[in-house]
């Protein structure tokens, strides 16, 4: 009986481990996107919670240029968006090194390579401010409309991201031209 639940564990074991799913790799150089309600300003020190511009682009292309659509996909909404949207928002798009990212994945040794990037620290893993309803600690958001995986997401810290410069623009004017 105790061999059977030890087999029956262990082939359990692996299934776990990937029920995150995988994740992409990522280019030496890559552009992120901080999605944030306009006004919301981070200090120099501050980590933020970005996704590849490339990725955001597909998403728009695949699921419509609807402002509150992308906030659920994203996980920044809940299920019914409308009230997402009541206050404005804003893209900061930023030129980054891969070795300014991290990936936040609950559970992994921090500096572990993950196709690439590294997994955050305990302290930068969790979910932050505006993303907690789509955090899934696998790397990737949840799309809170559709309840299946939204886009990877990276951490950043702001004076690493912005290094290079940035832009910053209107959400409900970017999404249109992507």
């Amino acid at each position: 009986m105790t061999s059977l639940l030890l087999a029956a564990a262990l082939a359990a074991a692996p299934a776990a481990a990937q029920a995150c799913g995988a994740l992409t790799d990522v280019p030496a150089a890559t552009q992120v996107a901080w999605i944030s309600r306009s006004g919301k300003r981070v200090r120099s020190a501050k980590t933020l919670e970005v996704v590849r511009v490339s990725d955001l682009r597909a998403w728009i292309r695949e699921n419509g240029a609807d402002e509150a659509r992308l906030l659920q996909g994203l996980g920044m909404a809940p299920r019914r968006g409308g009230a997402a949207t009541r206050r404005p928002y804003k893209i900061t798009i930023f030129d980054v090194q891969t070795g300014w990212l991290c990936r936040p994945i609950d559970g992994a040794t921090p500096g572990e390579d993950r196709m690439g990037v590294a997994a955050c620290s305990e302290a930068d893993a969790g979910p932050v401010c505006g993303h907690r309803r789509g955090y899934t600690g696998c790397g990737y958001t949840l799309d809170t409309a559709a309840s299946h995986r939204g886009v990877e997401v990276f951490r950043v810290r702001w004076d690493e991201a912005s290094a290079w410069g940035f832009c910053v623009m209107p959400l409900d004017r970017f999404i249109p031209g992507a």
